[in-house]
């Protein structure tokens, strides 16, 4: 089972929590980019051959998916494994918290999750990834195996290399190096503008402002600065009435710095609760990239072509029913999208796909593209006669069985 949540914008006012506890609508984080905008929430649990739903909640646009997991873990995985027989739970780094992770495996069920590197314990395995020897997985990963008791549970760890994701965060590496750097310059700037009675004060706050960065380092003096009874120019032979000392210096963006950074790039961990030897770590890495099933489900109940990306109703109870009415829809669509695939491949069949190439795992909306100019003529003491049908249509009826036959005859 795949656990997944998105989110849902609203064109309205937020609203409080209706009497019978439905849900609130209102602002929180917004997967669709638009913070201004009030949203609702919507989780779903699918199976992984084809995404079908097994479990939707819908929750307040301002639910923690973090607090969201850990109730619906609390609440429903119990009877979900038992009505589904399904091995694992998948889900992202919202399901790692130490007490949703207890009650996983209290339960006995299994997991497979993203562990969030701001845990120390993966901070520390991230930084060692340069001295640790990594085992090719696939095409473009490969992993070392770490045993971990995080939360008091026996775990094993999989830290992964991506190459992809390599490429990508060395872009994402330049820019936020430069927007550090250029957030170094302006404190340095104004610690340099500072003054001290002492060089020690001086000192204290040079080591203070490195502690704070993470790229850049300084070369920084503490020069003395003069301070004279009155203002302007001091007269000819005046003493000073104090001596003060400002720092001084020269950034710099140490090579060390960046090449460590370059070498902790492209990895992240994935964390399981299965220390057998039945999961190796390919296995391992599939399950946890499937995914993308639920992922996909989003994507379809959020396309324009299902006109929901937005809500308009007003009653929060109107729109939980509107969420189970598209929850719905995409078990249908699933469904028949898995029906399809699967007995092209059974009678090794071919559809041809939007380049005209033949496919065997079309997507169910370009099924329904490819059906849209089918027509059914009506005529006076005749049988109603199906026009436009042809031969790719064809393939898809005779795929779909004796019901579908009937319909299109």
């Amino acid at each position: 089972m795949h656990l997944d949540s998105t989110s849902f914008h609203y064109d309205g006012q937020a609203t409080p929590v209706g009497e019978f506890g439905h849900i609130r609508i209102a602002q929180g984080y917004s997967r669709d980019h638009r913070p201004e905008l009030n949203q609702v929430i919507l989780n779903l649990i699918c199976e992984n051959q084809s995404g079908i739903p097994v479990y939707m909640k819908p929750a307040s646009g301002n639910n923690n998916d973090m607090e969201g997991f850990k109730q619906i873990v609390k609440a429903h995985i119990g009877s979900l494994k038992a009505a589904q027989a399904s091995r694992y739970l998948v889900a992202d780094a919202a399901l790692y918290v130490k007490e949703t992770i207890e009650e996983l495996d209290a339960q006995g069920q299994l997991f497979i999750t993203r562990v969030p590197q701001t845990l120390r314990e993966a901070k520390a395995l991230v930084a060692q990834a340069p001295t640790l020897l990594f085992t090719p997985i696939s095409q473009g990963y490969e992993g070392v195996s770490y045993d971990s008791e995080y939360g008091g549970v026996k775990q094993t760890w999989l830290l992964i290399r991506s190459e992809q994701a390599y490429k990508r965060e060395q872009h994402n590496l330049n820019k936020r190096m430069l927007k550090a750097g250029e957030q170094a310059r302006k404190s340095f700037k104004q610690l340099s503008q500072q003054r001290f009675a002492c060089v020690q004060d001086a000192q204290s706050a040079i080591v203070k402002w490195r502690s704070k960065q993470t790229v850049c380092d300084v070369n920084a003096r503490a020069i003395e600065v003069a301070v004279y009874a009155n203002a302007g120019r001091p007269k000819r032979g005046e003493l000073p009435t104090r001596i003060e000392y400002q720092i001084t210096g020269e950034l710099c963006t140490p090579l060390i710095s960046r090449q460590t950074a370059l070498q902790q790039l492209g990895l992240f961990i994935i964390a399981t609760n299965d220390v057998s030897d039945d999961l190796d770590m390919a296995s391992l890495l599939s399950s946890y990239k499937a995914q993308q099933n639920v992922e996909k489900g989003f994507r379809f109940l959020k396309s324009p072509d299902f006109l929901t990306s937005a809500i308009y109703l007003k009653k929060p109870e109107r729109i939980e029913a509107l969420l189970m009415v598209m929850t719905s829809c995409l078990m249908v669509y699933a469904s028949l999208e898995h029906q399809i695939r699967k007995t092209l491949k059974d009678k090794a069949c071919y559809f041809p796909d939007q380049k005209k190439k033949p496919s065997q795992t079309p997507t169910a909306r370009w099924v329904f593209q490819c059906f849209e100019n089918i027509t059914v003529l009506y005529q006076a003491e005749h049988i109603p006669l199906v026009m436009n049908l042809k031969e790719r249509q064809h393939i898809i009826i005779n795929c779909l069985g004796d019901v579908y036959r009937r319909i299109y005859s």
